[in-house]
C-alpha cells in the first residue's frame, strides 16, 4: 500500500497564504530583520536543499548518513513489537530513512512506514520512489503533507503499536531554546511508553569547519530561493541580483547564522501586505540560525522536557549525534 494525503488542521491547510504573508510582516518589521528558515522549504526550496546533503563539506548530512549506515542494527533493535510505525518528521526526500527500510525489509520486520514533511512534492516523490523500489514486498507507506503533530494526532490514535519517530537532520538545532522545549513537550505528549525518538544534533566542532560547512554557492541559492518564494506567493518585487548571502558562526549564540545582505539602498513593495519595506545598504536580514552544543546541554535538554536518554549513536568523528530517547516516568 502506497499512499499520500494532505493533512487539515482547524485552520485549513498548514501553510496558508494568510499565515506566510502574517509571518513575512512580523519578520520584516523587527528591528533587525529576520524570516525564520521553514519559509524557504517549498517545493523547489527542498530540491536545493538536498544537493547541499549531498555536498561532502556539509557535516551534518555526511555524519548522519555515517551514523544509519553503521548503527541500523542497534535502531532494528529498538523494535519490540510484531509490528509498528516508522514515523518521520521532516522526511523532505527519506534519503537517510531508506537505508533503514531496506535493513528493516531485510530483517523481515513488519512496520508502516509515515514520512511527514511540509512540501507535498517531497511526499509525493518518496512515496513514489519506494514504490518504484519496493514492489512485490511487505512495504507499507502513507505520505502525510502538513503539520507535524497533525499527522502524529492521525497515526498514533491506534496505542496498540510501537512507534518509532525519527527526526533526522539538524531542525532540532535550528529551534531557539523556547520554540524547542515548546516543540519537545508537543512530541512528548504525541508519545507511548513504547515508543522511541531518534533525533539528531549537531555538536560543537571546529568554527572553522562551520565556517566551510555553510558557505557553498548552493546555500546562497538556497537563502535567495526565499525571495522568489516571497516574489511569487506575496506579490513581492525582491531583486535576487541585490542581495548576497554569508554564513557565520556567531561565538555567543553558538550558531551558525546566515544572512541576506541588502547590496544598495532599496525600497522592496509586497503586494499581498500593501506594504514597502525599506533596506540599507549591507543592512542584514537573517533567514537560519543553526545551534550547534555539547553533549551535556543536548542531555539536560531531553531532562527538562520529559525524555529520558537511551543511548547515543555517533558519527566516527563525534562531530554529530543521533540520540534515542523515550518518555520519562
Amino acid at each position: 500500500m502506497f499512499e499520500t494525503k494532505i493533512l487539515q488542521s482547524g485552520q485549513g491547510s498548514f501553510t496558508t497564504k494568510e499565515q506566510l504573508a502574517n509571518t513575512v510582516r512580523e519578520g520584516l518589521t523587527l528591528k533587525n530583520k529576520c524570516l525564520p528558515s521553514w519559509l524557504i522549504f517549498d517545493n523547489a526550496g527542498s530540491e536545493i536543499f538536498k544537493k547541499i546533503t549531498e555536498l561532502a563539506e556539509y557535516l551534518p548530512a555526511a555524519c548522519e548518513f555515517e551514523i544509519i549506515r553503521n548503527h541500523k542494527n542497534d535502531i532494528a533493535k529498538l523494535i519490540n513489537s510484531d509490528t509498528f510505525n516508522l514515523i518521520e518528521l521532516g522526511s523532505g526526500d527519506g534519503c537517510k530513512t531508506r537505508i533503514l527500510i531496506e535493513h528493516f525489509l531485510d530483517q523481515k520486520l513488519n512496520f508502516h512506514y509515515f514520512p511527514i514533511d511540509i512540501s507535498n512534492g517531497a511526499v509525493t516523490n518518496l512515496v513514489r520512489t519506494l514504490e518504484d523500489d519496493h514492489p512485490n514486498t511487505s512495504l507499507k507507506v502513507t505520505g502525510l503533507t502538513g503539520d507535524y503533530f497533525e499527522g502524529l494526532k492521525t497515526i498514533t490514535q491506534d496505542d496498540s503499536k510501537q512507534n518509532l519517530v525519527l527526526f533526522l537532520g539538524v531542525t532540532l538545532n535550528n529551534m531557539d531554546s523556547d520554540t524547542a522545549k515548546s516543540f519537545l513537550k508537543s512530541l512528548r505528549e504525541s508519545l507511548g511508553p513504547k515508543d522511541y525518538l531518534l533525533t539528531g544534533f549537531d555538536l560543537m566542532k571546529n568554527p572553522k569547519l562551520l565556517y566551510s560547512a555553510y558557505n557553498d554557492a548552493l546555500f546562497e541559492e538556497f537563502n535567495l530561493h526565499l525571495l522568489d518564494r516571497l516574489n511569487e506567493e506575496l506579490g513581492a518585487n525582491f531583486n535576487k541580483k541585490h542581495f548576497v548571502q554569508q554564513g557565520q558562526y556567531n561565538p555567543s549564540t553558538r550558531a551558525v547564522e546566515s544572512y541576506l545582505y541588502s547590496t544598495r539602498d532599496q525600497t522592496v513593495h509586497i503586494k499581498a501586505l500593501n506594504k514597502d519595506f525599506y533596506f540599507k545598504a549591507w543592512e542584514a536580514m537573517q533567514t537560519e540560525q543553526s545551534f550547534k552544543c555539547t553533549l551535556e546541554e543536548m542531555e539536560t535538554l531531553a531532562v527538562e522536557n520529559g525524555f529520558e536518554v537511551v543511548e547515543h549513536l555517533f558519527d566516527s568523528r563525534k562531530y554529530f549525534v543521533d540520540s534515542v530517547w523515550k518518555v520519562a516516568h
